[in-house]
């Protein structure tokens, strides 16, 4: 028997848009994703608290992730507390605010003390405390971007007094409250409420909530300041002195003994027990700071090009 030949399509075959076909997600499904993401945010918030006072780790207690509509909102947030809101790459939004006495607690301890605030609350809040929301909204975009898997920290766009100026008062969106406690031993407990509107929450929960829909993007490993590295913390140690005494003086240390050291002009850095530069310990905008003079890396690739 001989063939007719080769059935031959009229028209290129119809492709389907992964785009297109993924239906947007309802309100309960962003409850579920926000929800699980709360512990992770305890973590993330307690580390970047850990760092920006210098004290013990403190305990970050996350309620549970509430629907409501932004007039019970404004009822819920003083008519005059501190609103931070913090921007996406992708577009996605989220707002923090913490009432005026929250902002002192913090402000207070993040300067050595323990959480003290006035009885009478300021109608505006000192410069002190400008400096320390500045700091905190910084860190906070950090530990939203962590726990909600987003591959770069939130940055601190507007912020305001009046809460309108952020969220409206007849905002018909739906919205996502988050309250978090923090505690800490001996020192005063303050509170941080987190709201995300309903279509920013997409955004931002929309590469943890369909990670195989992801492209992967191995990243440029020959530039540390490309992704995936480069948005990775990494400590740094200021080395002032070092000094060797035997081991029975250690043995002997006690309060109130006096120890020389010796600084050296040269400071070096280092980077998990690696030196990396060296550079001379000075000032900047009224702290300590260390004027880089030498990077090893530069030394290295000038001695391999010679």
């Amino acid at each position: 028997m001989r063939s007719e030949g080769f059935l031959v399509a009229e028209r290129a075959l119809a492709q389907h848009s992964e785009e297109l076909a993924v239906r947007p997600p309802e309100p309960g499904e962003l409850l579920a994703a926000l929800t699980a993401a709360a512990p992770r945010l305890e973590q993330a918030l307690a580390s970047e608290l850990q760092m920006l006072l210098g004290e013990d780790r403190p305990t970050v207690t996350c309620g549970k992730v509430e629907k409501l509509a932004a007039q019970k909102l404004h009822k819920i947030i003083d008519q005059v507390a501190v609103n931070v809101r913090l921007d996406d790459a992708a577009g996605g939004q989220a707002m923090a605010s913490l009432d005026f006495a929250s902002a002192l607690v913090l402000t207070d301890q993040l300067f050595g003390g323990t959480g003290n605030v006035p009885a009478t609350m300021p109608e505006r809040l000192p410069a002190a405390a400008d400096l320390t929301l500045t700091r905190f909204a910084a860190s906070l975009g950090c530990a939203l971007a962590s726990a909600l898997e987003r591959p770069d920290p939130l940055v601190p766009g507007l912020r305001s007094d009046v809460l309108g100026k952020i969220i409206p008062a007849r905002e018909p969106q739906q919205l996502f409250m988050l309250r978090c406690e923090v505690s800490q031993d001996g020192r005063k407990g303050w509170e941080l409420l987190l709201v995300i509107r309903q279509d920013h929450a997409v955004r931002l929960l929309a590469e943890a909530r369909a990670p195989s829909a992801r492209k992967a993007t191995p990243g440029d490993r020959r530039r540390p300041d490309a992704a995936p590295f480069g948005s990775m913390p990494m400590p740094l140690t200021a080395v002032l002195s070092e000094i060797t005494m035997p081991v029975s003086r250690i043995s002997a240390l006690k309060a109130g003994d006096t120890i020389p050291l010796a600084m050296s002009g040269q400071v070096p850095l280092r980077l998990s027990g690696i030196e990396i530069a060296r550079g001379q310990v000075g000032q900047s905008d009224g702290s300590m700071a260390l004027r880089l003079t030498r990077i090893a890396w530069k030394e290295k690739d000038q001695n391999h090009d010679g």
